[in-house]
């Protein structure tokens, strides 16, 4: 269960401060080809990479239609774009971070400046030891048609695994976050969902619903 952590910048902002855990990793100094053969399947569709989940191809589209041709280019770009938020999150980059929130959030945060100050304050004073944000792969995306069935903007549904480490302990919880993009991936925001009740889901980004259970 994700713990809810009070602090006034959380309760109006998406941030990944939810719970993390140490990776392990192996060095391998063997002379075989598993090294070879790990490093040629690392950046394979659905597969786990340094940065995140790797999104999946849409080379292969012969015979989709439009939206299935789309809705594989849109979960590729949500993926990357979900990966690019996790490392500005684990750097402490406030200004990549932002361009990924929404603008009314950034408004009622008195502007992009303050925004930016509030979540460098907010790096800053992090005291968990945060080692891995693992967002991916969607587990929903769909396009939000209107009344005439012309397309307004895509919206997706993906969990987030987050690790930490806490003196001895590793912990791991586990979010979920929703995508909204009107632009076809050009600008992508993200907002956390986790524990939220959905009234309050449709306040902040009203067509989210068109991904979310019934």
């Amino acid at each position: 269960m994700i713990k809810n952590r009070a602090s006034e910048l959380r309760s109006t902002v998406f941030l990944m401060g939810l719970c993390f855990c140490i990776i392990s990793c192996s060095n391998n100094t063997s002379e075989n080809k598993a090294p070879e053969i790990d490093l040629a399947n690392l950046g394979l569709p659905g597969t786990e990479t340094p940065d995140g989940i790797a999104p999946i191809h849409y080379t292969d589209t012969v015979g989709k239609d439009l939206y299935g041709k789309d809705s594989v280019k849109m979960s590729v770009l949500f993926q990357l774009a979900a990966n690019d938020l996790g490392k500005s999150y684990l750097n402490k980059n406030a200004e990549t971070y932002s361009k990924y929130t929404l603008p009314a959030i950034v408004k009622a945060n008195g502007g992009l400046p303050s925004y930016i100050q509030k979540l460098q304050l907010k790096f800053s004073s992090e005291q968990e030891s945060i080692v891995k944000i693992l967002s991916g792969p969607i587990h929903r995306i769909q396009p939000l048609l209107d009344e005439k069935g012309f397309g307004n903007g895509w919206y997706c549904l993906m969990p987030v695994k987050i690790f930490r480490k806490e003196s001895t302990e590793i912990k791991q919880e586990m979010g979920w976050m929703g995508g909204q993009t009107l632009d076809e991936g050009k600008t992508i925001y993200f907002i956390d969902i986790s524990n939220m009740p959905k009234e309050k889901i449709m306040q902040i980004m009203p067509d989210l619903r068109c991904v979310l259970v019934k």
